[in-house]
């Protein structure tokens, strides 16, 4: 087996077992059991069991995020249609990512912020980047948009709209209750949306299609 392969194989492998018995529980002594290696052959791919379970949740956020910027640079949508396709597609992609869902449960990494310090550079820019698009969800609606008051109103929305994810993420995939919630959410969505289409509709702006907006 060559060294992509053993690699690949290992991450499989503690990917199992991180989902099954959570971070804490898991050592590097079972993972090397598991993929029918030496511990010490581990050690070569990886220094720590914080390395390998890191490289696990940075890929599933960069692959949320690839996601998520096909579907947000399609301008063949108006801005809301992505929005509310954004919205959905956002706790879907999460609900698979079983690995970050591990660490979204797992408290003790409050705690291990230098040690994790890589995986939340990952988080931030991904945060910095979604909170641009909700800005440009939010500005596409004015034609002053550079205005001084659209930016803090974009800046607003952007804000409290990650930080109302941020709290579903907490009962979707910590209290572990998505399917649960999920029709409700479905109809959240559907509030905000109409929502701005509302207050978009205010401006009466020439270019913009209200039934177009909302198909």
């Amino acid at each position: 087996m060559n060294k992509l392969k053993t690699d690949a194989a290992i991450q499989e492998v503690a990917a199992s077992l991180f989902q099954k018995y959570g971070f804490e529980k898991t050592s590097m002594e079972e993972i090397a059991r598991e993929a029918h290696k030496s511990k010490r052959s581990i050690y070569n791919y990886f220094r720590n069991k914080e390395e390998l379970f890191m490289k696990l949740v940075s890929s599933e956020i960069d692959s949320i995020r690839t996601d998520l910027e096909t579907l947000t640079e399609d301008d063949s949508q108006l801005f809301l249609p992505r929005l509310r396709q954004y919205l959905l597609l956002r706790v879907q992609l999460i609900a698979a990512a079983e690995n970050l869902r591990v660490a979204l449960r797992d408290r003790m990494f409050k705690d291990r912020g230098v040690r994790f310090r890589e995986l939340n550079q990952v988080k931030n820019q991904f945060k910095l980047w979604e909170r641009q698009f909700f800005k440009r969800v939010w500005s596409s609606g004015f034609s002053d948009e550079l205005s001084d008051k659209v930016e803090k109103q974009a800046s607003a929305f952007a804000d409290m709209l990650q930080v109302t994810l941020n709290g579903l993420s907490y009962t979707f995939f910590i209290e572990d209750k998505y399917e649960q919630y999920k029709s409700s959410y479905e109809m959240l969505i559907d509030l905000i949306i109409n929502s701005i289409f509302m207050r978009f509709s205010e401006q009466k702006l020439p270019e913009f299609d209200p039934i177009k907006s909302l198909n």
